[in-house]
């Protein structure tokens, strides 16, 4: 909840002294925007509530859709007694469980002996948007080992994922805490098991997250990782309509064939469906070399509003602008604000459904 007398005292501290009243209400009002952009709650989905939606199709709160589908790729399957797409450790959980039991369909190879590691089986879930495209985050959680004496003999896991735009293949970025026991590094996907999960069947090379300490094999406990140190980030700037999540394992175990990971829920950025409005005719810009002096240029950029009848979707992107203060010599202000930024076109289909399982 944004409390505006919370927001009034902010702007007695940001406005700054000598403004006019006109100028000073037009800085408060931007704050008060501003802060009330900062203050909506982003679309946040756990992928399990997506694939036991009714029809198979999961409905946003601001009305937009997603469905999902899980595929035993490379014939890896998954554990009957934890199985992929399970809510964990409730229904009321963010966290969706990603598992497998069969090593041998599973095993990518962990590269120590030169050659790549390879996704060619593994669990994997695709989310799909009906109509528009998000940008998104999501976390990789409790890739780990199994804690036996001898690291050699002991199952290690890898996560990773890849998205899609309007066909074409979208890489996140992926990073991991300093003094992770994970590390991203390389991994090869054959076109085939790309065919299986719906994106281009051509071979890839693209980042995973793996186990990568062989001093220390650690199970990470669930949701008590504070240093995350069995995690990895995953952030899609570049909007996306297809979102894959890949779970595998990079070595085998000698006495045990199942293991079970887990990751976040998919963090959706704000946004709304758009239109495009009328521009604003000029623009206050700062002046190089004259600081908190301003002019005004002419604007032809398009601007883009929340409207329920307009073709686009777009994300509020967090920014600041200037303000002239209204002293007739220039003189401006930085204010915080918000614009609305296309990122796709909307189109919804009225024949949006699950993804039929193999």
């Amino acid at each position: 909840m944004v409390v505006i007398a919370d927001v009034r005292a902010r702007a007695a501290r940001t406005i700054p002294v000598g403004l006019t009243a006109a100028a000073t209400a037009v800085v408060l009002g931007a704050l008060v925007a501003a802060s009330t952009v900062d203050a909506k709650a982003c679309e946040y989905v756990p992928v399990h509530r997506i694939l036991a939606s009714a029809g198979g199709v999961y409905k946003m709160s601001d009305g937009r859709e997603l469905k999902a589908t899980k595929v035993d790729v490379g014939g890896c399957t998954t554990m009957p007694s934890l199985p992929t797409g399970l809510a964990y450790p409730n229904t009321n959980s963010n966290y969706t469980v990603v598992s497998h039991e069969n090593d041998a369909m599973c095993v990518t190879g962990t590269g120590r002996d030169g050659s790549m590691p390879t996704y060619k089986g593994f669990q994997a879930i695709v989310v799909e948007s009906n109509g528009f495209k998000f940008s998104a985050d999501l976390v990789l959680e409790d890739i780990d080992a199994q804690p036996v004496d001898n690291p050699a003999n002991g199952w290690r896991e890898t996560m990773s994922s890849l998205g899609m735009s309007g066909g074409a293949v979208v890489r996140p970025t992926m990073t991991t805490k300093p003094g992770s026991l994970v590390a991203v590094q390389q991994f090869r996907v054959p076109g085939a098991s790309l065919k299986q999960v719906g994106f281009p069947a051509s071979d890839l090379l693209i980042d995973g997250a793996a186990y990568n300490s062989w001093t220390e094999t650690k199970n990470c406990p669930f949701m008590d990782d504070p240093n995350g140190q069995c995690k990895a980030f995953v952030s899609y700037a570049d909007p996306i309509d297809r979102l894959l999540i890949i779970y595998s394992i990079t070595q085998k175990s000698a006495n045990d064939p199942n293991a079970a990971a887990f990751f976040s829920e998919v963090t959706l950025a704000c946004g709304c469906q758009c239109g495009e409005k009328a521009a604003v005719p000029n623009t206050v810009v700062p002046i190089d070399g004259k600081p908190g002096k301003c002019r005004t240029e002419s604007n032809t950029s398009p601007s883009y509003a929340c409207d329920f009848l307009g073709s686009k979707w777009c994300e509020m992107k967090k920014t600041t602008k200037w303000l002239m203060t209204g002293s007739g010599d220039g003189a401006c202000t930085q204010v915080p604000s918000s614009i609305s930024k296309p990122v796709s076109d909307f189109k919804p289909s009225r024949e949006f459904s699950r993804v039929p399982e193999p």
